[in-house]
C-alpha cells in the first residue's frame, strides 16, 4: 500500500508554481498529508537582506523577507480549512536544495510545476524540474502550465 504523509512542493510564486501549489493543496487534502512549501532563493532572486555564506550553501532565511502577501493569505486560508502545511525559505541551487530538503524531511512525494520549455529556450534556461526528477529517489509529480483547468477544489 502506498502511504503519503509528507508532500514537498517547491514554489517560485510563478503562475506555473501556483498551479502546482493548488494541486499539492488538493492532493494533500485528499490523502491527509502534510504539505511543505519550499521557496529557494538563488543569486537571481535573492533579497538585499541576504549576505550570508557561500553562494551554494543551504541556509535558512526569514520567511517574512520573501513571502508574497498573496501566497501568505492563500496559505493561511487553507490552514484555517484544516490543511496541515508549512513553508521553508532556503538559499542555494534549486535542484540541490529541493533534493536535500526532500531527503532530510522524509518527503514521500514532490509536486512541482514545469514550465514546459522546449528547444533553444530550454537549452539556455535548463530545467529545474528535470534535474529534480533525475536526482530524486522519491516520486516527482510535474504539474504542467496548462493544468489549472483540471484542478477541482471541494
Amino acid at each position: 500500500m502506498i502511504h503519503l504523509s509528507k508532500i514537498l512542493c517547491p514554489t517560485d510564486y510563478s503562475a506555473t508554481s501556483d498551479n502546482a501549489v493548488r494541486y499539492a493543496v488538493e492532493f494533500a487534502r485528499k490523502v491527509g498529508a502534510h504539505v511543505r512549501f519550499l521557496h529557494i532563493l538563488t543569486t537571481g532572486n535573492s533579497v538585499e537582506k541576504i549576505t550570508t555564506g557561500q553562494e551554494d550553501s543551504i541556509a535558512p532565511i526569514e520567511e517574512d523577507d520573501v513571502l508574497p502577501e498573496s501566497f501568505s493569505s492563500i496559505l493561511m486560508a487553507e490552514k484555517k480549512k484544516g490543511l496541515n502545511a508549512d513553508i521553508r525559505v532556503l538559499k542555494g541551487e534549486a535542484h540541490k536544495v529541493i533534493a536535500e530538503q526532500a531527503s532530510s524531511w522524509g518527503a514521500d512525494l514532490i509536486i512541482m510545476g514545469s514550465h514546459g520549455r522546449s528547444g533553444l529556450h530550454r537549452l539556455i534556461m535548463g530545467s529545474v524540474a528535470e534535474e529534480v526528477f533525475r536526482a530524486s529517489d522519491i516520486p516527482v509529480l510535474l504539474v504542467k502550465q496548462d493544468a489549472a483547468k483540471k484542478i477541482v477544489s471541494e
